[in-house]
């Protein structure tokens, strides 16, 4: 092997392994961001949910009712959100290789 054929498989090499990493870094940014949404929803459901447990009058417990069922709908979006970002072609192979999972 000579030189003229080393350099060439280098720069390949480095290419490929900036471009990966590339892809990998965008991946997890997308969907980090997606799960923080739905973290963020799952708590905000949670706090929703323990008001309407403690909610004492009738018109206490039908706005408590609704907020806790704008609540949920917010969280089921962004579960959908992050699944249909995770199902993405280009996510699934890194997404799946960096640990992140469907959210049922």
């Amino acid at each position: 092997m000579n030189l003229a054929t080393i350099i060439p498989c280098v720069v390949a090499a480095i290419s490929n392994i900036s471009f990966l990493t590339l892809w990998f870094m965008t991946v997890y940014r997308e969907l980090r961001s997606k799960i923080n949404t739905v973290k963020i929803a799952e708590n905000q459901l949670a706090a929703c949910r323990k008001k309407h447990m403690m909610s004492g009058s009738s018109s206490d417990e039908q706005a408590a009712r609704s907020i806790l069922s704008r609540s949920m709908d917010i969280y089921n979006q962004s579960v959908t959100l992050y699944n249909q970002a995770l199902n993405r072609p280009w996510n699934r192979i890194p997404g799946y290789l960096m640990g992140f999972r469907s959210i049922k």
